[in-house]
């Protein structure tokens, strides 16, 4: 009688115990806060531009336009891939092979997904994102002023969650031994707090004119302007 080879049993993937990683959630959360942030500098700029009627200065505008769509499409997609690898982890998938006639890994067929790759994919998705960020407010010679955010408040927010989840990819990517150390995008960190502190100037509020304190002070430290407001006074017949 034939000895039948030993089937060795198969371990359902879903069983596997995985260590909750909450850091992968905050990670997926400055992400969306990214994504929602850039919106209405988007709309400020498609505004804009629909108002501007020098060419070349609607042709930098649009250029902003679609560099901003673009970064917002990668950043979806490194949202998307932070979610997959994080779904991945909870699993405890992490390419889990088929099995052959012997019950045995069939490497003829494809693996199933891995989350530590997925997670790279997800940083490089975030450093082309930002990189098109650059590109959007990149100073042209003719019209430098339009390198600046419209709406600054929320570009910050964009920009500092940026800074703040590809920081913590980087550590969970050396902490799973997907890199040898963070250096790979600290030129990427780096420039997010350049582009913040060149784009994102805070436009103080205008005041319509002089206050009646203002007014009256000057009167009285200055006998020429006491004089012109005196006729002006006169002029009105007050």
């Amino acid at each position: 009688m034939t000895e039948q080879p030993t089937v060795p049993e198969r371990v359902d993937p879903s069983a596997v115990a995985v260590e909750r990683d909450d850091s992968l959630h905050a990670i997926a959360m400055d992400l969306l806060a990214a994504f929602e942030g850039i919106g209405p500098e988007h709309h400020a700029l498609t505004a804009e531009a629909r108002e501007t009627t020098a060419t070349e200065r609607r042709g930098t505008l649009r250029r902003m336009i679609q560099a901003i769509a673009d970064a917002t499409s990668i950043l979806a997609q490194s949202v998307d891939l932070v979610a997959k690898s994080y779904g991945l982890y909870e699993l405890g998938i992490n390419r889990q092979m088929s099995r052959g006639d012997d019950g045995g890994d069939y490497s003829a067929l494809i693996l199933l997904g891995d989350p530590d790759e997925t997670l790279y994919e997800a940083a490089l998705s975030v450093q082309t994102a930002v990189q098109l960020l650059g590109e959007a407010y990149k100073p042209t010679k003719k019209y430098p002023g339009l390198a600046t955010a419209r709406r600054p408040q929320e570009i910050t927010k964009t920009l500092t969650s940026l800074r703040r989840a590809l920081t913590a990819l980087s550590n969970v990517l050396v902490a799973r031994g997907q890199l040898e150390d963070s250096a790979e995008f600290t030129p990427c960190i780096e420039f997010l707090g350049e582009l913040e502190t060149r784009t994102c100037i805070a436009v103080p509020p205008q005041r319509s004119g002089p206050t009646a304190e203002d007014v009256t002070a000057a009167i009285l430290a200055d006998p020429e302007i006491a004089r012109a407001a005196a006729t002006a006074l006169e002029s009105a017949g007050i």
